[in-house]
């Protein structure tokens, strides 16, 4: 059977079949440059975006200081962080990179071989030459403070700033450290700045450091919150920690439960961070003994402004009688460096804590010469 002749196509139909793949062509290779273009586009405004965030900042790691890598393992910290805690390394300061590595090294080296710890023990270090030195980094928690590594950052400058302050290129480093913390989502935005002498009997950040840190936005002088994510809600500054003289006699023994607890003023400046308010103690130490002729501090504990309990004669030995009132041995005498409600709410919290220990009575009586009467029952 003979095949049907194919009708053939007018001119102009013939033209437009033949000019369809070219044009769809053209319009594939224009779809492709503009994906092209909107990715480029976007990878630009991100790099750009990261830059100017950056801007500045200038961060070496650990391979670019030659950090010898960790002995042994440790925890990590639970993101965003709402604290940041300030030191210094109370070493010699740098103005160079070379230097300032030269200065880490060093660091890790007495942290790990000299302290026993298995890293350099702060998360960031700061040189004199602006620039940010990785140490545990954001992720890993610090040893830089007992019971607070887990619950903040620790930002160390490199150098003593006792009697001189950092320059400006070490604390504005510092300080986008920071601001980049925020914007990686490490710390929170609404983040604390401390001392490390706010939480240790210590000289550091330094006098001149401190000093500067008062002045910062996020300084916190109240470490009451810190204290308590901590699980540290009561801080014991032992005798041996504030420096304190052993007495000059033997002391007669508390007996308890004790039933009743005085509240004492002291009279002396009030204090707020805890190498201020050890020299505090210390001098009320002094005073007692060798002014008023007590055979040692003449409170069983001393509440300071740094939001620490300072350890008197504790919960083993009685006070002497402040006047003709006779013997002390059934009174727990708490002493106040400063007054605030802080202080106060410490110190109930401290006699809680004594009932629960069977240290006081718990029907004792509370004589507090600022309150509205001169005694009143728990």
């Amino acid at each position: 059977m003979q095949k049907p002749a194919q009708r053939a196509l007018p001119e102009e139909q013939e033209t437009i079949v033949k000019r369809l793949p070219r044009e769809l062509l053209y319009l594939c290779a224009i779809l492709l440059m503009l994906v092209a273009l909107v990715a480029g586009y976007s990878l630009w405004m991100m790099s750009h975006s990261a830059n100017a965030a950056n801007k500045g900042l200038h961060i070496l790691d650990r391979s670019e200081w030659q950090g010898e890598p960790p002995s042994g393992k440790y925890p990590h910290l639970q993101l965003p962080v709402s604290n940041v805690i300030i030191h210094h390394t109370a070493t010699e300061g740098c103005d160079r990179e070379d230097v300032c590595i030269y200065r880490m090294q060093i660091i890790q080296t007495f942290h790990m071989k000299s302290l026993g710890w298995p890293d350099i023990g702060y998360n960031f270090l700061v040189g004199g030459d602006g620039q940010i030195y990785v140490g545990r980094g954001w992720h890993i928690q610090g040893q830089h403070v007992k019971g607070y590594g887990a619950i903040s950052i620790s930002i160390a400058f490199i150098g003593t700033f006792v009697n001189m302050e950092p320059p400006s290129c070490q604390v504005e480093a510092a300080r986008r450290l920071m601001e980049e913390g925020v914007r990686l989502h490490k710390l929170h935005p609404d983040y604390h700045i401390y001392a490390h002498r706010q939480v240790s009997p210590t000289e550091s950040p330094g006098q001149k450091l401190f000093e500067m840190m008062q002045h910062w936005p996020r300084y916190t002088p109240d470490i009451t919150s810190l204290r308590r994510l901590s699980n540290d809600t009561l801080k014991f500054v032992t005798r041996p920690y504030w420096l304190a003289q052993p007495p000059s006699h033997s002391l007669e023994p508390l007996r308890p439960p004790v039933r009743t607890v005085r509240f004492e003023t002291t009279n002396i400046p009030a204090c707020t961070t805890q190498a201020e308010c050890t020299f505090r103690v210390r001098m009320l130490q002094t005073l007692h003994m060798e002014a008023s002729g007590y055979k040692d501090i003449n409170f069983n504990f001393v509440v300071a402004g740094d939001g620490n309990i300072y350890v008197g004669r504790g919960w083993d030995h009685s006070c002497q009688s402040f006047s003709s009132e006779g013997s002390l041995s059934n009174n727990l005498i708490i002493g106040f460096v400063g007054h605030s409600p802080s202080n106060k709410k410490l110190a109930l919290e401290l006699l809680q804590q004594g009932i629960k220990l069977g240290h006081i009575s718990q029907d004792y009586t509370l004589i507090d010469p600022e309150s509205d009467s001169d005694s009143e029952k728990s």
